[in-house]
């Protein structure tokens, strides 16, 4: 059985929000494309059976939406997108120079053989 990549699907969930111009995991080296979404992702295991074997990994997922308008309605979208594959989560706004910034932290329980997603 394999672990879940839930990389792959962050990525795919924030293209789904097609006001998103640009999805990375890095800072740009230019700040010129707006809105953009940078994300981080961690997981450590929730449960492993006697043959050492990963079934359910927690994860933890930082979104930084970066713009310079209002990002409350892309904020909701991604919240939206997340949350109909099961995952809870926080925003906050933290405007930094003259960029608007929302940071969205969201975590689950992903089932590895299961592939069901349970809120922690």
């Amino acid at each position: 059985m394999e672990k879940i990549n839930m990389k792959t699907v962050v990525v795919a969930l924030l293209k789904s929000v097609t006001e998103i111009k640009k999805v990375a995991t890095d800072y740009p080296t230019t700040w010129n494309t707006f809105p953009t979404a940078i994300y981080r992702t961690s997981s450590k295991p929730n449960f492993v059976d006697y043959n050492g074997e990963e079934l359910q990994t927690q994860w933890n997922v930082t979104i930084e939406l970066y713009g310079n308008g209002s990002l409350t309605d892309i904020a909701t979208q991604v919240m939206q997108a997340f949350g109909d594959i099961g995952f809870f989560g926080t925003t906050k706004d933290a405007n930094t120079a003259d960029l608007t910034r929302v940071i969205i932290e969201l975590s689950a329980i992903v089932d590895n053989k299961t592939k069901y997603v349970y809120s922690k």
